[in-house]
C-alpha cells in the first residue's frame, strides 16, 4: 500500500498529515519550524523527523517514508531555488513542493472559486477565479509579509527605539517594550540582533492587546497595515459572492478591523492546510496510488 504525506511548513512550525491511498488521514503530527528560505537544513530535519513521528505514532516503520508520496506547502518555496535544493534531499518516493498558501487555499475552499488571507508569522493572499489562482504577497520577511506578526513586531521594536530617543512620544505600549529590555536601547539591539521572523512575531500580540486598550501607537501600527491587507485581498480576486477565509494565527485578530464589505463575505474554512496538501497529493499522484 502507498501512503501520502501532506506537509504544511512555516516559520513557527510544521504540521504533517499521513493518509492512505484514498486520501483518508490516519495520523497527524506537529514539529519545529520549516521555512526553507530562513533555514533549509532546519526545515529538512524538522520535516523528515515529523513525518517519521507520524509513522511511528500508528506503529508503521520509518522506512515506509521511502515508498510514500508527499505534497509540501512550505513558506519560502517561491523564493530562489530553495524548493529544488530541498527536494533533492528528501526521502520520499516522489514529492511536490509548492507555496504554503496554495495548500491553505485548497484546504479552506476546496476547488471552488474564492479567496483567502493567511496571516501569521508571515502573510500571503491567494484567490481562485475561474480556476486561475492569483497570489499576492508571500515574498518573505525582507520584502513582503505585510500585516504579519513578524512585521508588526519589527515595527513595534523600531518605534520603541524612536520613542526612547525622544523622536516620538512614548505610549504605554512602547514603555512596556523598553522595560522588557531594561530601558536600554543597547540591550534591545543585542537581544534582537539575530532575530528570525518568528522571534519578531512574538511581539505582535502586544500590538493587538494595546490597541484594544486604546494605545495610540498600537492603533497607528495596525492602521498602517490594514489598508495593505484589504487591497491585497481585493487584488487576489476577492468577490463578495464567493467564499472568503481569514486564516493564520492573526486572522481572528484582524476580523473586526477590516472593512465590512470584506468581512461580510467571511465563511468558516472547510479544512486546514494539511487537508489541502492531502487533497492536492491525492489528485497529483492518483495514477500511482
Amino acid at each position: 500500500m502507498s501512503f501520502i504525506f501532506g506537509i504544511d511548513g512555516g516559520g513557527t512550525g510544521c504540521r504533517v498529515a499521513l493518509a492512505d491511498g484514498s486520501g483518508k488521514i490516519i495520523s497527524e503530527q506537529q514539529g519545529g519550524p520549516a521555512n526553507i528560505e530562513t533555514s533549509l537544513d532546519e526545515a529538512r530535519t524538522n520535516i523528515i523527523g515529523t513525518c517519521k513521528k507520524a509513522l511511528t505514532k500508528i506503529n508503521l516503520p520509518e522506512n515506509v517514508i521511502k515508498e510514500s508520496y508527499a505534497v509540501l506547502g512550505l513558506a519560502g518555496s517561491n523564493m530562489g531555488n530553495f524548493d529544488e535544493k530541498l527536494s533533492e534531499h528528501l526521502p520520499f518516493k516522489d514529492n511536490l513542493i509548492i507555496n504554503d498558501g496554495e495548500i491553505t487555499l485548497q484546504g479552506a475552499i476546496g476547488t471552488a472559486d474564492g479567496c483567502i488571507a493567511a496571516i501569521g508569522t508571515g502573510s500571503v493572499f491567494i484567490g481562485r477565479v475561474n480556476g486561475v489562482v492569483t497570489q499576492i504577497g508571500g515574498w518573505g520577511f525582507a520584502l513582503g509579509d505585510d500585516g504579519s506578526g513578524a512585521i508588526l513586531g519589527q515595527n513595534l521594536l523600531r518605534l520603541s527605539i524612536r520613542c526612547h530617543e525622544n523622536l516620538e512620544r512614548h505610549s504605554d505600549l512602547t514603555r512596556q517594550v523598553m522595560q522588557i529590555f531594561g530601558n536600554k536601547i543597547i540591550n534591545l539591539i543585542k537581544e534582537t540582533y539575530d532575530f528570525k521572523p518568528k522571534d519578531f512575531a512574538q511581539f505582535a500580540s502586544l500590538v493587538f492587546e494595546s490597541n484594544l486598550n486604546g494605545d495610540y501607537h498600537a492603533y497607528h501600527i495596525l492602521r498602517n497595515q490594514i489598508p495593505i491587507i484589504e487591497n491585497s485581498i481585493i487584488s487576489a480576486g476577492f468577490n463578495k459572492n464567493s467564499p472568503f477565509c481569514l486564516l493564520g494565527g492573526l486572522g481572528e485578530f484582524y476580523k473586526p478591523l477590516i472593512k465590512e464589505e470584506i468581512s461580510r463575505a467571511l465563511v468558516d474554512p472547510k479544512g486546514n492546510a494539511v487537508d489541502g496538501a492531502i487533497s492536492i497529493a491525492t489528485s497529483h499522484y492518483k495514477h500511482y496510488l
